[in-house]
């Protein structure tokens, strides 16, 4: 892969495998209980042994093995005994596994923001995992293609495989990765001060530390601390890149769901922040070549479906 800028880019985010470096030992604290302290619209709770689907309810408790599941428009933020959050977007299905610090998303988008010194934490996604030691990442999976996008927040480390674990990239942050089908197609660099001015999925997390009130809870202010440290450290974006992130937050009488969209699917919401491709498909045999000499045409070196 190669370094390269691309005028426009539309994706979701989708399968992999992420690790942080080995750097440092952490204590592991396992994962025992999770409360969803925020849910929006449809939002069902799904026990191990799912028999008896029904609708979640906000302070409802999670115990492992236990998973959610969002419909169109929704949201759920759930809080562990860690002091973790995950928010996980719509149309997602997310579980937590027992006696481990490991996640399955299948499908849809999920947020996680991990305190340090918890020790390693994993998401799986059936292509891939993603793992975090004390820091903060988006992972989206999308099923009909078999794609996952990996969004680093935080310098802290995170190493992304493929399905196999026969390569490795290494994420920092305000960088992002796509794989499909388990393999590697592109890195990007996303311009994370746009991202938190933007994205409704940080929305109300403070991760750029701009609210006059600081945040009471000591968990989040430590993954504060790191996620305002990367965007400090970031050089400005340099580039005509824009990618369309589609994640929604559910509608409410005083905000309206997003409406960017260059590409459209039942899935689909958006929200754009600026990005800039640092590499080029691996799937890709040839570059297309401008339809006249003096009518060049933009180059892309991948459109993907979005959910």
């Amino acid at each position: 892969m190669f370094y390269k800028s691309f005028p426009l880019l539309v994706i979701g985010l989708w399968g992999v495998m992420v690790l942080p470096l080995p750097n440092k030992v952490n204590a592991i604290t396992p994962l025992t209980r999770a409360e969803i302290q925020d849910l929006r619209n449809m939002v069902q709770l799904i026990p191990k042994d799912k028999l008896k689907k029904r609708p979640a309810r906000k302070l409802d408790a999670m115990t492992p093995g236990d998973g959610l599941s969002t419909g169109r428009a929704s949201l759920a933020d759930l809080r562990f005994n860690d002091g973790s959050l995950a928010r996980v977007g719509e149309q997602a299905l997310f579980q937590f596994l027992p006696k481990t610090r490991d996640f399955k998303l299948s499908n849809g988008t999920v947020l996680l923001l991990i305190p340090p010194g918890r020790g390693q934490t994993r998401i799986q996604t059936p292509s891939a995992a993603a793992a975090i030691r004390g820091s903060a990442l988006f992972v989206r999976y999308d099923q009909q293609t078999d794609t996952t996008i990996v969004g680093a927040l935080t310098n802290s480390g995170i190493e992304v495989s493929n399905k196999e674990g026969s390569e490795t990239k290494v994420l920092e942050a305000g960088q992002m990765i796509i794989l499909i089908k388990g393999e590697f197609q592109s890195l990007y660099d996303f311009d994370l001060r746009n991202f938190y001015e933007t994205s409704e999925l940080v929305r109300e997390l403070d991760l750029n530390r701009q609210s006059p009130v600081p945040t009471p809870d000591p968990a989040i202010t430590s993954v504060q601390a790191e996620t305002t440290a990367a965007l400090e450290a970031q050089p400005s974006i340099k580039g005509e890149g824009v990618i369309e992130m589609r994640l929604t937050r559910p509608n409410s009488p005083t905000e309206t769901t997003p409406v960017t969209s260059a590409e459209k699917s039942p899935n689909t919401s958006t929200e754009t922040t600026s990005v800039t491709s640092t590499e080029k498909s691996t799937n890709t045999p040839t570059e297309p070549t401008p339809v006249t000499p003096t009518e060049p045409t933009p180059v892309t070196p991948t459109e993907l479906p979005s959910t």
